[in-house]
């Protein structure tokens, strides 16, 4: 490659980065989602294959396809937000939360003598990961002398405002229970669909809203948010990171992705509790030698 070549691709790189800006910041004003959080690799793939299906050439070309078709613009977002996901995905991370984290929770009440539990779902996509979520609290919740004093509420959020419709419809085509539980206790079975009861739907409630605004969410026992930082930018994963530690309780629980961890040293904040399984637990809280609880040490 001469030099004439190599300053034609230099050019050409830098006016399809400039094109890519402006798409970026053009999605920012129509929708008030920052896309520049998301890791540049995995934008341009995503959009890539949105240009492809849309018959564009290059960035400048898809801007203004999307200004002329605002849908596309909801397309794109749904592409870029897609999480593959299952009931009990991973079950030994659920079996470490229904064995470990649910029972350290479940105490905590207890000494506490409050009877709240509250959990997020952050991008829950489709809904099995907090449907999930609420069969496990429930069935551990029937072992108590009156599992009816206890409140069980569930926020889960997604970007995806599709996956939510299905979500909160809670009709699948498969779904799957951990050992010892009985799938007819959470689903009914219409024609080729496994529906979720409605004592599995009640607790959780669905909300459209970007991870990485502040949610209204405090003291929170559990989050779940697995297979989500990956597509963000380090300086987003550690905002993200804040936030739960914000709206987690002292003691809380955080559990993310098996190709996710938090590394370094975490301020005032999250400790490992199982590694392996990717629980990490907020400082704060220890039981005293007498049993009784303390909160704010460190």
């Amino acid at each position: 490659m001469n030099g004439s070549d190599l300053k034609d691709k230099r050019e050409a790189a830098g006016a399809g980065d400039a094109g890519l800006d402006m798409l970026l910041r053009q999605l920012h004003e129509d929708i008030g989602l920052n896309l520049k959080q998301y890791k540049p690799n995995y934008l341009k793939r995503r959009i890539g294959v949105r240009m492809r299906a849309t018959g564009c050439s290059d960035y400048l070309q898809y801007r203004r396809f999307v200004k002329e078709h605002r849908e596309e613009g909801k397309r794109l977002i749904n592409d870029l937000t897609i999480n593959v996901t299952e009931f009990f995905r991973d079950p030994d991370v659920y079996e470490a939360i229904r064995k470990q984290v649910i029972p350290a929770i479940m105490q905590y009440k207890r000494e506490s003598r409050t009877s709240s539990l509250r959990a997020w779902s952050a991008g829950c996509a489709t809904g099995e990961e907090p449907y999930s979520l609420a069969i496990l609290f429930q069935h551990a919740l029937e072992s108590e002398p009156d599992p009816r004093s206890w409140t069980l509420r569930i926020t889960a959020t997604d970007l995806d405002d599709k996956a939510l419709e299905k979500a909160r419809e809670g009709r699948y085509e498969s779904a799957k229970v951990p050992t010892g539980l009985a799938i007819e206790d959470y689903f009914d079975r219409e024609g080729d669909e496994y529906v979720v009861k409605e004592r599995v739907k009640r607790p959780v409630r669905f909300l459209l809203m970007d991870i990485v605004r502040q949610p209204p969410l405090r003291h929170l026992d559990l989050i779940l948010c697995r297979n989500v930082l990956i597509y963000f930018e380090r300086e987003k994963q550690q905002r993200i990171l804040d936030i739960f530690r914000q709206c987690l309780r002292p003691g809380g629980f955080l559990v993310l992705g098996k190709s996710e961890a938090i590394l370094g040293p975490s301020e005032g904040g999250l400790v490992p509790f199982s590694r392996r399984e990717r629980v990490y637990r907020k400082e704060g809280y220890q039981l005293m030698d007498n049993g009784s609880r303390r909160q704010g040490a460190r």
